[in-house]
């Protein structure tokens, strides 16, 4: 895991960087995005979310820096995103809902864990997404079932020239200029009219990290190197694509990630640690996409996909990370897969009138055991079927409506106990229907305004149903649905040429939420009450979402947005929500200094989180500070460098797990 890179070496780069003077602009551009991985609903415009979405672009994620999914995500209102916690995985809320709540697809294939629906999207780099789009509260009903918060979509590159791509390198570093990470990526495209092809490759590699120097060490941290904090992550995307005709498009893609890290000990007074690494987080899709006119006014849209997931845990007893001989130690594999896909079927039926219906299958699979226990087997099955219709009552009106009816048949469910063996779970079916409507006002080519109403369901994932919580849990099998009605208004839409505000207001009505109580009159492995999973929680959440972006002057852009999100648990209000800031403001400036210099700042404010639901463990307030300057050497070459934290705060996600304090990086990037 150690770099080679000396602090001479980075140093030098570093120099050369702040040294000089100019950037070009990311060549990057709409063009360049895979249109078949887009989900949108009728009635949307061109980088006009009709619905109150948001949008990464490729453009901000380089801008920014932002080398992983998550931290790309961070970007956007209405989201925040968590630390590594105890399993070192960085997860993200939208609007007050979480990551399994707001599921995760690459060009619309869902990508989600099957055992709990998380995904982990630290491992998830960006250098070959064109766009990230984030549906909220209101989202398409061809998306498929689980979408209760909404939903993320990871759309990655399509070629548009003869020959096209990028090469780039970077290094990362501590306060003290040594090194303690590295990144390569290489993009190369071909568009030969007929067909295209596409290939990703790429690595980003972090040996440790150092934390702020007000930082206050404790026995499992003794001082600011923090431990086993290490990750590495690689990365193939190939794609093929034919177009054999103006309309019509077939593309075969494959995504290999292969990644390893460990998880930083808890930091903390209240709990504690445990000493965790992860060998293998390895994950690979194999997915077909294709769209096929019908006459003038229809057409088909398959999706098929198969999905692995590999996971490998190591609990060791302690910090030297060699033995596993306590009952809390253990190393644990899991070997999951799914397999499904859809078919969508869209007709014009008039100049007025827009339909569109989608059926989605998908079989989950989920192995797991521990080293000497036989394997475990799991197996869900869920379908959907959804129809979406936009009427255009007006030139400027569209009315949007939609619904879906999602199963999931519970096929498989075993359990391992040293008493009793293997022994099967009993298994029951689930099912929702998710009816929604929305009114679009055109406002201009410009800008939307939208009110809208969506019931939206989650079913409960396996984990969610069979999991013993590591003998402090009760299993659920009988565990039903989560369902929420969220509502939304807001307008999107330009003030002047040069500046864009969007504004919304948002409340939604949480009902069955899937909730852990303690159950009287029982004792687990831990010596306390037992808990269980139970569909009590009612919670309502509402909040704003504000934010504007402006060309000042041609030399400078200005921006940022702010969102207030509050959650109460109107059943059993003693309980806190957890994870997410009621306040968050971001705001970033890009100034043009000379021709071929830009300086790029970002802020970022996020208020206090609770980290347990008693509120016993509180993570502080913060406020972040980068910035980044970016020369161009010429036309296609751009060297950048730029300081992460730079006031070196000391902050954390999770309570006493802190993040990394002040840190530089450099890159040099080639386009052609």
């Amino acid at each position: 895991m150690n770099n080679k890179f000396s602090r001479t070496t980075i140093a030098t780069a570093l120099v050369l960087a702040f040294g000089n003077t100019a950037f070009a602009a990311d060549p990057a551009n709409e063009s360049n995005i895979f249109t078949l991985g887009e989900i949108n609903v009728s009635g949307s415009r061109a980088a006009i979310p009709a619905t109150g979405g948001s949008i990464v672009t490729h453009e901000e994620m380089n801008d920014f820096n932002r080398e992983t999914v998550v931290d790309a995500l961070d970007l956007l209102p209405g989201v925040s995103t968590t630390g590594g916690g105890q399993r070192n995985e960085r997860m993200f809320y939208v609007r007050g809902f979480d990551s399994r709540q707001v599921p995760v697809f690459i060009d619309g294939i869902p990508v989600y864990v099957s055992y709990d629906g998380y995904v982990d999207l630290a491992r998830f780099t960006t250098y070959d997404i064109a766009s990230i789009e984030v549906a909220k509260g209101f989202s398409s009903v061809l998306y498929g079932p689980n979408t209760l918060g909404g939903a993320v979509n990871l759309v990655s590159r399509r070629p548009v020239k003869t020959f096209e791509g990028n090469i780039g390198v970077g290094v990362h570093a501590n306060d003290r200029l040594n090194s303690n990470g590295s990144s390569t990526n290489i993009n190369l495209g071909t568009n030969q009219g007929m067909w295209y092809a596409q290939l990703g490759l790429s690595y980003l590699d972090k040996s440790a990290y150092t934390m702020s120097r007000d930082f206050r060490p404790v026995a499992a941290q003794p001082d600011r190197e923090r431990r086993n904090a290490y990750s590495t992550d690689k990365k193939i995307n190939l794609k093929v694509g034919l177009t054999p005709n103006a309309t019509d498009e077939y593309a075969l893609n494959y995504v290999n990630q292969k990644g390893e890290k460990g998880s930083p000990p808890y930091a903390g007074t209240a709990i504690n640690p445990n000493y965790w690494k992860w060998p293998a987080w390895d994950k690979e899709s194999l997915y077909f996409i294709s769209n096929t006119v019908i006459g003038q006014d229809a057409y088909i849209k398959v999706r098929a996909f198969y999905d692995k997931f590999t996971n490998r845990l190591n609990a060791f007893d302690d910090a030297r990370y060699a033995t596993v001989t306590k009952n809390s130690s253990f190393y644990s594999f899991y070997d999951d897969y799914s397999y499904g896909g859809s078919v969508e079927y869209g007709n014009k039926l008039s100049p007025f009138n827009t339909l569109k219906v989608a059926l989605h299958l998908k079989e989950d699979f989920h192995r797991e055991h521990n080293l000497g226990e036989p394997v475990q087997n799991y197996r869900d099955r869920t379908t959907s079927i959804s129809v979406e219709d936009t009427h255009k009552l007006t030139d400027k009106l569209d009315l949007l409506t939609g619904a879906s009816y999602d199963k999931r048949n519970g096929k498989e469910a075993q359990e391992y106990d040293k008493t009793r063996g293997l022994y099967n779970f009993p298994v029951r079916d689930t099912s929702a229907f998710n009816p929604q409507a929305g009114l679009i006002y055109h406002l201009s080519d410009t800008g939307n305004a939208y009110l809208t109403v969506a019931r939206k369901s989650r079913m409960p994932t396996i984990k969610n149903r069979y999991s013993g919580g590591l003998g402090t849990t009760i299993p659920s099998p009988d565990l039903n649905v989560e369902r929420a009605i969220n509502y939304q208004f807001g307008i999107s839409e330009k003030l002047t040429a040069k500046t864009r505000v969007d504004a919304s207001v948002f409340y939604s009505d949480v009902t069955d939420m899937m909730q852990s109580i303690e159950v009287p009159g029982t004792v687990c492995n831990n010596g306390n009450l037992c808990k269980q999973m139970q569909n009590i929680g009612k919670v309502s959440i509402k909040g704003i979402e504000l934010s504007m972006d402006s060309a000042v002057t041609r030399t400078l852009d200005l921006g940022g947005s702010y969102t207030y999100v509050e959650r109460d648990n109107k059943s059993d209000p003693a309980k806190l929500l957890t994870e997410v800031p009621a306040h968050k403001l971001v705001a970033y400036a890009k100034w043009a200094a000379m021709p071929k210099l830009n300086v790029i700042a970002n802020a970022e404010y996020n208020s206090r989180r609770y980290t347990n639901d008693t509120g016993t463990r509180v993570a502080a307030g913060f406020t972040l500070v980068n910035a980044k300057l970016s020369y161009a050497l010429q036309k296609d070459v751009t060297l950048e460098a730029g300081v992460n934290n730079m006031f070196d705060r000391n902050y954390a996600y999770t309570e006493g797990f802190y993040e990394e304090g002040r840190n530089f990086f450099a890159n040099l990037n080639y386009r052609f």
